[in-house]
């Protein structure tokens, strides 16, 4: 259960650094209900561990991403499954083709 709470408070502290919303680290580790030596450890771990873009800004009294990483904690439907593009139609076969044919009238306004 312990994980679960951490995947939550991860995925939390994500949303607060999004909306540059965490406020200061005491303020931070309250919202997450961790202690600020902990919080301490698992900025530490998203910086290093995983690369994560977070700085604090004393401008905004928040930690911020430096630029929007993509972060997503769940499961997501693949749009595409290996296998179903052989079941994607479109296009022509002849690639040469022009759309219209001389034949074709032409209305101009």
């Amino acid at each position: 259960m312990k994980r679960l709470v951490d995947l939550i408070t991860l995925d939390r502290l994500d949303n607060l650094i999004r909306m540059q919303a965490t406020g200061t680290p005491v303020v931070l580790a309250g919202r997450l209900k961790i202690s600020r030596s902990s919080l301490f450890e698992l900025i530490s771990f998203l910086r290093d561990g995983m690369q994560a873009p977070i700085r604090y800004s004393k401008y905004s009294m928040s930690y911020v991403y430096d630029y929007p990483p993509k972060f997503y904690l769940g499961f997501e439907k693949d749009r595409l499954v290996s296998g179903d593009s052989n079941n994607v139609f479109g296009g022509t076969e002849d690639q040469d083709q022009d759309f219209y044919s001389d034949d074709d009238p032409v209305e101009i306004f």
